[in-house]
């Protein structure tokens, strides 16, 4: 096999197949960002960003993105997030992915030797034996090592049913506070002027931690990936949950939806109306608006008991694995 396999980069026609292997491909969880509208958003920030085609005798059999991230002194690395993602049927042993890195290793030095070493993020249930010092497993991770997802595959009282019985309460409580959503394909100026400073809010009360890009990736992201629509197919998509309280809004999810699984990316709220209980709410919403779409999957993003402890513990409370 390996002698068959080829590398090469991609052209824009290649996006709908892209898209197709990757959704066929990848596991449930964090599959948007090895989507092709995730390069297109990370070559938009400026970001050095190149798509490579794995190939076994002419056909698809694997794909990656590589991001040029900066190195003191000049130097730099290929990043690949939540990549490579490779044929589950090609790559059916640890065996045939070791031969594939030995590969990859060996194309890397040849035609990308402006980097000082490439960080990839496979999307394996497990680590392989590595085998020489050519490979290493890094000692951190960029992307959340675990996300949590709730099964949208049942019915919207056994999904509720699952949630711990604070949670539950808490939704009932938003709805008898009058706590509204309003789902949006696009927000306003005045709608980011909220989100914003939701966030500083948010950030205060979370002793001051950055936890948010700043503005122009959120702008850059909502010009570069598309609203869910009908249209919208293979492509990865966003929508934002908007929560109301006493007719001001209070809180803005975001959302973005690839293949059988809706992503709950950002998230930011008032101070002020956390009594209200409209951060559980909206998750609700997504929850449903998801499965009345068809999804099978709401990941409510990363979790970390160090790192993030009480979002940890909110998250949880949602059931979900």
């Amino acid at each position: 096999m390996t002698e068959e396999l080829k590398i090469s980069a991609t052209e824009n026609k290649d996006r709908e197949d892209w898209n197709n292997f990757v959704v066929k491909n990848y596991p449930p969880i964090g599959a948007f960002m090895a989507s092709w509208e995730w390069g297109e958003f990370q070559k938009n920030l400026g970001r050095d960003t190149k798509r490579y085609l794995v190939t076994i005798n002419s056909k698809l059999a694997g794909v990656f993105t590589l991001v040029k991230c900066r190195l003191p002194l000049g130097q730099s690395y290929g990043y690949a997030p939540r990549g490579p993602v490779l044929d589950n049927n090609l790559f059916d042993t640890d065996e045939k992915k070791w031969e594939f890195l030995k590969q990859l290793a060996d194309w890397v030095k040849i035609n990308l030797p402006e980097f000082f070493f490439i960080r990839l993020e496979p999307p394996w249930e497990k680590k392989i034996i590595l085998k020489n010092s050519s490979w290493a497993y890094p000692d951190y991770y960029i992307q959340p090592k675990y996300n949590l997802a709730i099964n949208l595959e049942r019915s919207e009282a056994e999904i509720l049913a699952q949630f711990h019985s604070s949670t539950r309460s808490n939704v009932k409580k938003a709805e008898r506070k009058g706590v509204t959503a309003e789902i949006k394909k696009e927000m306003a100026p005045a709608d980011w002027n909220h989100f914003f400073n939701m966030a500083q809010d948010t950030v205060s009360r979370n002793a001051g931690k950055k936890i948010y890009p700043d503005r122009p990736y959120f702008e850059t992201m909502t010009q570069t990936i598309p609203h869910l629509d009908s249209e919208s197919g293979g492509r990865t998509s966003l929508l934002f949950f908007c929560g109301w309280h006493n007719g001001q809004l209070a809180a803005i999810n975001l959302v973005l939806f690839l293949g059988g699984t809706a992503t709950y990316l950002f998230g930011a709220s008032y101070t002020k109306d956390l009594a209200s209980k409209v951060t559980t709410y909206l998750h609700w919403q997504a929850v449903k608006e998801a499965k009345k779409r068809g999804y099978k999957y709401y990941d409510l993003g990363g979790i970390d008991e160090k790192m993030w402890p009480s979002l940890t513990t909110f998250k949880r409370r949602f059931g979900g694995k």
